[in-house]
């Protein structure tokens, strides 16, 4: 129970240590979106896609914890998040999603969390 709750607390730590250091090295985008859609997610840095993708995966994992711990059932979204990138690395899901937009550069409109739902975490679910 302990160490479930200083887990929590780490990652919620390391979320929000990551947010205000990565915040201060935004700058103005073009996009008027937002959302981190395919031109946003393009035009980062590899640190800034992987910070991103870290940040939503603390808080993903922390979600799914909390959850699960109450006992309520996780979004598909969220069960599939963990299911899908269990053993693959920060680099490996920015790779996937640069993959994606460079092979779709008319689809640069699409979110992000939208491209990771369809192309990457629904047609991998094993239920």
């Amino acid at each position: 129970m302990k160490i479930l709750r200083y887990l929590s607390i780490f990652l919620l730590a390391g979320f929000l240590f990551t947010g205000t250091t990565s915040c201060f090295a935004q700058s103005t985008t073009v996009s008027p979106s937002p959302d981190v859609d395919g031109y946003v997610w393009m035009k980062s840095t590899d640190p800034e896609k992987k910070a991103f993708l870290f940040g939503a995966g603390t808080a993903i994992a922390l979600e799914y914890q909390m959850r699960t711990k109450r006992t309520e059932e996780p979004s598909k979204f969220i069960k599939g998040w963990i299911e899908v990138f269990d053993n693959m690395s920060w680099a490996e899901m920015a790779s996937k999603l640069d993959t994606y937009y460079e092979s779709n550069p008319d689809k640069e409109s699409r979110l992000v969390f939208d491209v990771l739902w369809h192309e990457v975490i629904k047609p991998n679910l094993k239920n």
